[in-house]
């Protein structure tokens, strides 16, 4: 019996599974980081949110938090709100603009400071877990997002700040 090895025969290395069809969930921007808002007042919340994976994601939360510390400690900071986000094709991204929240009790005098994070709980498979969340950074005053730009307005100033 004569056993002939070609080319045409030997295995193909396979590619990662995870280079195939993983999602990868992250949020692209976010605003207003940082208000300047009271118990009780409404602030308005936007998020432009992203599959940079390479494969479908399945719908999931975007939740958003809220502290009067910074940075923010997820672990303790109070959650704010949440929406539904519909499942994104890779390379694809959806953006809600100024949801409308109320700061809830129990809140020292502003600043307060706002974070996000999709996929809470880690449900999803993802490429990377640990780029879920986006918590405030100072000094950001815009953000680009889809249908132009966005600046946060908050609430109205403070009584005890100065203009």
């Amino acid at each position: 019996m004569l056993l002939l090895a070609t080319a045409a025969c030997a295995p193909t290395p396979l590619e990662p599974v995870v280079e195939q069809g993983t999602p990868d969930l992250v949020i692209h921007a976010f605003v207003p980081p940082v208000i300047f808002a009271s118990t009780g007042d409404t602030i308005y919340i936007s998020d432009l949110t992203s599959n940079i994976g390479y494969g479908s994601s399945t719908k999931t939360v975007v939740r958003y938090y809220i502290s009067d510390s910074s940075p923010i400690d997820l672990t303790s900071a109070v959650i704010i709100g949440e929406r539904q986000l519909r499942p994104l094709a890779a390379d694809e991204s959806d953006e809600s603009l100024e949801l409308p929240f109320v700061i809830p009790e129990g809140f020292s005098r502003p600043p307060l400071f706002l974070a996000a994070c999709v996929d809470v709980g880690n449900l999803l498979v993802e490429l990377y877990e640990e780029n879920n969340c986006t918590t405030n950074r100072s000094g950001i005053h815009q953000m680009q997002f889809d249908t132009g730009m966005v600046v946060p307005q908050g609430a109205a100033s403070h009584p005890d700040q100065n203009p």
